[in-house]
């Protein structure tokens, strides 16, 4: 056996060293240099990808309802520190990366000037911090399951009613609903190009379902001992005002659509209880 004369490590250059290959290969270049995003996936377990893509889904979501409200104050390394402060850095970064290469923003982020007062941020709040042992109802899930209900998901659904209104996309918007978010957003398209456009479909279901966000809360205490999930299908079918007589009436407020499914109906087939 030799001795290093640099140190106090022995090195037995006839058998090898275990613990002086670990560190070789530990500071090799091979070792330090930077995988890809694909790799990084890859090295992945089942349950990891899965989560990674169903937190990158509701992150996109969220970033396009700040979209339809003209807010570009935040990119997607920061919304999903902003949303997700209890994930390790290394998943937000993936995710961030993630949606960076495949909806890649159109816009540079201009950060807000930073605030004085101590006001909580709407995503650090209790409800919205998300973790993988617990996972919670979102938007996102709400809308898969509406899309589902209405077309089966299928973009190019379509259907006509008896008075000559058609309703289309995934989502099964008339022109009235789409008339709210032109005027809303300033933006200017048909109901033709609102069909074949299955990206301005999400963007107007985020606001969708964003607006009638704000008239539930606008309820106040009204709507203390509902379901969101339900109010949201409710107001999805029979409009903001007819959610608003549903819930001040204690359901006596009950209509039906052309199909014969009423209010109450969408509000128990979307309650998840929790």
């Amino acid at each position: 056996m030799e001795y290093d004369n640099r140190g106090l490590m022995a090195v037995d250059k006839t058998e090898g060293s275990p613990l002086l290959d670990q560190l070789r290969a530990i500071l090799s270049p091979a070792a330090g240099s930077p995988r890809t995003l694909e790799q990084r996936l890859a090295s992945l377990n089942e349950i990891e990808q899965k989560l990674i893509l169903q937190t990158a889904q509701f992150v996109h979501l969220a970033m396009q309802m700040r979209q339809a409200t003209n807010d570009k104050t935040m990119g997607y390394a920061d919304l999903v520190q902003s949303m997700y402060r209890g994930m390790s850095v290394d998943k937000r970064q993936l995710i961030a990366e993630l949606l960076d290469e495949t909806a890649p923003l159109d816009f540079e982020p201009t950060p807000k000037q930073p605030r004085t007062d101590t006001a909580i941020s709407f995503y650090d709040r209790p409800e919205m911090q998300v973790t993988a042992e617990e996972p919670q109802q979102t938007k996102a899930d709400f809308l898969e399951r509406l899309k589902h209900s209405e077309s089966s998901g299928d973009s190019n659904a379509e259907i006509t009613i008896a008075d000559g209104r058609r309703y289309v996309g995934s989502l099964q918007f008339g022109d009235a609903r789409l008339q709210d978010y032109k005027k809303a957003t300033g933006s200017s398209f048909t109901q033709d190009e609102f069909k074949a456009n299955s990206a301005l479909q999400d963007r107007v279901a985020a606001w969708h379902i964003a607006d009638i966000d704000k008239t539930i809360d606008g309820l106040g205490l009204n709507t203390d001992g509902y379901n969101r999930d339900g109010l949201r299908a409710v107001a999805h079918l029979g409009g903001k005002s007819g959610m608003k007589k549903f819930v001040r009436s204690n359901g006596e407020y009950n209509p039906s659509d052309e199909l014969g499914t009423s209010l109450q109906d969408y509000y128990d087939k979307f309650a998840v209880q929790s």
